[in-house]
């Protein structure tokens, strides 16, 4: 998908531009109950049929994978679909065998869902609840036989000198969103030991791509795997651009045209949300914004600080923060704090479970959370925006204010009677969770 998601692609700083080099370059072809190469979506979305032209993928030294446009190919959860999001860092773990079979940790079994789309099918680790149609398929490469996981150089085809990997990286979590015109650059570690991997003379090098640097915000993580597994910090610094929603290219709903499954929009306000000029959209139509950092927090653990994670969880005693940063251009706009709500059958890539009375509160918070943001040093309530009783198929006007340019924003979502939510914040038709519309 374009997300995270990130997602993904969760969740912090700004978006991780993955460079080519040192990388080995091959395409994919499934076989076994369903048979055919491996297209891509204009969003990243790996595809068997529909008609999609043959898309490219890379492998590192590390096992991890990026497609032709350098977009970061990930894991969702929880449908653990296999796609490529802008802004992503590639999940780890890849390798190809000497017979050109793909394994991912290890497992060289995936499953093949239906789309409804075209006849086109998306690509899974796992079959779930969530999809249908599912056939049991093994992936295979056209090059790049013997690349394994974890090794710490690649040699480059027409060379007998490895090209020395790196051993460490700045990654940044993500959360299922779309580009942004800023990246982050990448910092190799200190160097480890060379291994050369051998590869086939059909073994495309890849060249290096160039990146736009960017600060950090409050905290990057080490390289995302489990969602909620914390890094290193980073100094807080300034926040990349507004993202853009896909174009035309980008696929809606089955039988719309790129739309999106229509929601009741629920604009009511508390007393006390400030204006300024009208709200923006309730929906992803224009510039929006989508969080960098998801923290969820636990009364029941209140020195634990959970770290980065992909969902937003709603609980009796777990509320969820998230991290906004607004670039420099949004400068003199409009800003809406929007909560989308779709039903369950209008998901792609999402999913989420609820109960209860749907009763949640929303607020700013004083500061920005960080990764080591705990129930007990979460940052003060700056401004309640008061309760709300959502439900499936609806979206939420929170809050509309002057854009705080250049600023790096937190606002905190709870339970205010018996709601149980837990959701993966993901843009794709239907886009779920808590962004900001910029207008």
């Amino acid at each position: 998908m374009k997300n995270f998601a990130t997602v993904a692609a969760l969740a912090a700083g700004a978006n991780a531009f993955v460079g080519r080099s040192n990388n080995c370059c091959f395409h994919l072809t499934a076989s076994g109950g369903e048979s055919g190469t491996v297209g891509q979506l204009d969003d990243g979305q790996n595809r068997i049929h529909g008609g999609l032209q043959e898309a490219e993928f890379c492998i590192d030294s590390k096992g991890a994978l990026t497609d032709g446009n350098g977009r970061g190919c990930i894991i969702t959860g929880p449908t653990t679909q296999f796609q490529c999001d802008e802004g992503a860092t590639p999940m780890t773990g890849w390798s190809i065998n000497s017979q050109g079979q793909v394994s991912y940790n290890g497992d060289a079994d995936f499953v093949a869902c239906a789309t409804g789309q075209n006849g086109g099918l998306n690509i899974y680790t796992t079959e779930s609840s969530d999809v249908t149609e599912c056939k049991n398929i093994k992936l295979s490469a056209d090059s790049c036989s013997s690349s394994a996981s974890g090794s710490s150089s690649v040699a480059v085809p027409g060379s007998s000198t490895p090209v020395p990997g790196p051993t460490s990286s700045a990654s940044v979590p993500y959360v299922p969103g779309p580009s942004s015109s800023a990246s982050v650059p990448y910092v190799p570690g200190s160097s480890g030991s060379v291994v050369t991997l051998q590869t086939t003379v059909t073994s495309t090098y890849c060249p290096e791509s160039s990146t736009v640097p960017v600060i950090p915000v409050p905290s990057v993580p080490g390289t995302p795997g489990t969602p909620g597994v914390p890094g290193t910090s980073a100094t807080p610094g300034a926040p990349g651009t507004s993202g853009v929603p896909g174009t035309s290219g980008t696929p809606g709903v089955p039988g719309t045209s790129g739309g999106q499954p229509s929601q009741t929009v629920t604009s009511a306000q508390p007393s006390g949300t400030s204006t300024a000029g009208g709200s923006c959209p309730t929906d992803l139509s224009g510039e929006y914004e989508y969080p960098h950092l998801i923290i969820p927090i636990d009364s029941s653990s209140p020195d634990t600080a959970a770290g980065t994670s992909y969902n937003g969880t709603i609980s009796s005693t777990v509320s969820t923060i998230f991290n906004f940063d607004i670039p420099y251009s949004d400068a003199g706009k409009t800003c809406s704090l929007v909560f989308l709500f779709p039903k369950k059958e209008d998901l792609e890539t999402s999913s989420y479970s609820f109960s209860g009375d749907g009763k949640v509160d929303f607020a700013s918070l004083q500061s920005a959370a960080t990764q080591s943001t705990t129930y007990n040093n979460a940052p003060a309530v700056k401004e309640d925006y008061g309760d709300f009783t959502i439900s499936p198929g609806n979206s939420y006007l929170v809050s509309t204010f002057d854009c705080p340019a250049g600023q790096a924003v937190s606002y905190e979502m709870k339970n205010s009677g018996s709601t149980e939510l837990d959701f993966f914040e993901d843009y794709n038709p239907s886009p779920l969770g808590l962004y900001i519309t910029v207008c």
